[in-house]
């Protein structure tokens, strides 16, 4: 498989794991609330909508990639075929030449002028492997036009094929930049409306104490699953990730940036209320790869209203770090992972103003100010 095809499978992959999660979390939503209109709800439906046109974008990207990469390589292949295929006509054009000049004549010729018997057996036998050369001669020159001539169809498809998909991508990139536009349209109107701004700045520290219980609740069922099945085989959970790391080192910097957010009481952003940041705000270039602060386990992967994507490690001694905004996640819920892996990427999932990773750390579910626990 060449590196593009594993690139496409790859977003293939990832197109549906995120689907998957949108999907997952507007089923928990109708299961918690009859409420649909709450302000954090539209914009969390407005942001995955621009997710998935994102990551469909990027897929049709790779695909027209591929299908260029195809042509290419068939212009190759068939001026290959075309330089055998000419060498081919010369040959047999030659020999053409030589059957005119000489004709049948020559035939009877090298029989009637041979001395002996054996010699005239001897002149039989190289005329007819003579005649088999050119029936071979022949057949090699129908099987290169047949080749060329499949070639040729091929090039015409994926010519085809190529303006399909430039036609689609087209019409993606209307489709993502409509998103997009519509997003800001709808935080725009929040910002113009203080009761709005209001109403959405207290539904997102509604939010973070949200995540505080999903926590509590995800860590109460793990420990519930452990005490049934302490035998399973290569269990880790209840495990400490954090052993020989004090409080003022406890953690690693899971990107590198600078601060653009801090913890406690802030201007929020986008809503332009003052509320409280239940963590920090790191800035990185969209993509950036998010590692985990400390070795522990998947405790959640998915979409959580207002923190967009977002993974949640538990590293025991009631510890957790919430790293939320990811644009796409490389762990599933249950994984034990080390210190420094790669869990996700940086991008703007969730009520955000622009790339950063939004980073927590929660003792249960109370929120601690990371730089307490970040090494220096």
């Amino acid at each position: 498989m060449s590196d593009i095809d594993a690139r496409i499978a790859e977003e293939e992959q990832r197109r549906k794991r995120l689907e998957g999660r949108i999907s997952d979390y507007r089923t928990r939503i109708r299961e918690l609330t009859t409420k649909v209109d709450t302000l954090l709800g539209q914009i969390d439906r407005l942001q995955q909508n621009e997710a998935v046109a994102g990551q469909e974008l990027s897929l049709l990207e790779l695909q027209r990639r591929k299908v260029q990469e195809d042509i290419a390589f068939l212009n190759a292949e068939m001026a290959r075929e075309r330089i055998k295929l000419n060498e081919l006509v010369d040959r047999l054009q030659n020999r053409v030449v030589d059957m005119y000049k000489y004709g049948e004549t020559e035939e009877l010729n090298l029989l009637f002028g041979s001395a002996s018997t054996f010699e005239a057996l001897e002149s039989l036998h190289l005329l007819r492997m003579l005649s088999r050369h050119d029936e071979l001669l022949l057949m090699q020159l129908q099987d290169r036009m047949r080749e060329m001539e499949l070639s040729r169809r091929t090039m015409d498809d994926h010519r085809a094929r190529l303006v399909k998909q430039g036609e689609a991508l087209k019409a993606q990139r209307i489709r993502y930049r409509g998103s997009i536009q519509q997003t800001n349209n709808f935080i725009g109107n929040i910002r113009k409306q203080k009761a709005l701004a209001e109403k959405a700045a207290r539904e997102m520290e509604a939010a973070q104490k949200a995540v505080g219980h999903t926590i509590l609740t995800l860590m109460r069922r793990k420990k519930e699953r452990e005490a049934q099945a302490p035998q399973v085989k290569g269990r880790r959970g209840g495990g400490d990730y954090l052993a020989g790391r004090g409080r003022g080192s406890m953690f690693d910097w899971p990107v590198r940036g600078p601060i653009t957010s801090a913890f406690g009481r802030r201007v929020h952003p986008i809503f332009k209320t003052k509320s409280f940041h239940s963590g920090i705000d790191i800035s990185a270039p969209p993509g950036t790869a998010v590692a985990a602060a400390a070795s522990g386990e998947v405790l959640f992967d998915g979409w959580l209203r207002g923190y967009g994507q977002v993974v949640i490690l538990d590293h025991g001694r009631n510890y957790s770090t919430v790293y939320a905004h990811l644009s796409s996640t490389a762990v599933r819920e249950g994984q034990v992972v080390q210190a420094g892996r790669t869990i996700g990427r940086v991008g703007k999932t969730g009520t955000t103003t622009g790339y950063h990773l939004h980073f927590e750390v929660r003792v249960g579910s109370e929120v601690k100010n990371p730089l307490d626990y970040l090494k220096r």
